[in-house]
C-alpha cells in the first residue's frame, strides 16, 4: 500500500512539474531546520524513531551551489547520528524549474548502550525544483547513499515550501524507501539575492 501510494504521488507530481509558470526565481543560499519522524523497517518490526535535522545551502557560482546537514534521530535509546556535506550543479530547464545533480560525503555515527558505532560513504542524488506559483516550491529527487559497511539505499523525495515572503518558508517532506520511510516539517530562511 506504500508503495503504490508513493508510486501514485510520484507520477502526479511528475506530471505536473512542467505545467503551468510561475516567474519565480530559486534560491540557493538558506538555513534550515526541521523535525523528522522516520520509521525503519528491521525485519518483522518496525522501529519507529524522531528528532532533529539542522541544514543549508551556499550559492558559489551560476550553476554550483554547497550544502551540508546534521541530523540527529532517537530510536527508543539508540541515537543515529548523520553528517552531509557536499557540492551540487543546478541547471534552469525553465523559467520556474531547476534540475538538480548533488554528490556528497555521509558520515555516520550509532550509539546504544555505551556501544558506538561508525559508517563513512558517499551519496547522490538528482531531481528538479520548481516554482508553481510565486508562494509555493516543489522538489522531487532520488537519493541514493552508499556507506562502507552499512550498504546502499535509494530514496524517493517528494518536497513542498510555502514562502511567507523572499526570507521565510515552511514546509513538508516525505522520503520512501525500502529499508525506511520519513515525514519532515519545518522552516528555511533564505538569506541570497534569489527569489
Amino acid at each position: 500500500m506504500k508503495k503504490r501510494l508513493g508510486q501514485t504521488v510520484v507520477l502526479a507530481t511528475a506530471a505536473t512539474v512542467f505545467a503551468g509558470a510561475a516567474n519565480a526565481e530559486l534560491n540557493y543560499d538558506f538555513l534550515e531546520l526541521r523535525y523528522v519522524d522516520a520509521e525503519l523497517d528491521a525485519g518483522s518490526n518496525d522501529v519507529d524513531g524522531d528528532g532533529f535535522e539542522f541544514g543549508g545551502s551556499y550559492k558559489i557560482a551560476d550553476n554550483v551551489h554547497l550544502f551540508g546537514g546534521y541530523q540527529t534521530l532517537d530510536f527508543d535509546g539508540v541515537d543515529v547520528n548523520a553528517l552531509q556535506i557536499g557540492g551540487g550543479y543546478m541547471t534552469a530547464i525553465s523559467a520556474d524549474t531547476d534540475l538538480v545533480a548533488r554528490l556528497s560525503y555521509i558520515d555516520g555515527e550509532v550509539e546504544a548502550g555505551g556501544l558506538d558505532f561508525d559508517d563513512s560513504g558517499f551519496g547522490l542524488s538528482a531531481g528538479f525544483r520548481r516554482m508553481f506559483t510565486p508562494e509555493f516550491e516543489g522538489r522531487i529527487f532520488v537519493n541514493y547513499a552508499d556507506l562502507d559497511d552499512s550498504g546502499s539505499d535509494t530514496t524517493l523525495e517528494l518536497a513542498g515550501d510555502y514562502y511567507f515572503n523572499n526570507q521565510f518558508a515552511a514546509g513538508l517532506s516525505l522520503d520512501f524507501g525500502d529499508d525506511a520511510t520519513s515525514w519532515s516539517i519545518g522552516g528555511r530562511y533564505f538569506f541570497g539575492a534569489g527569489r
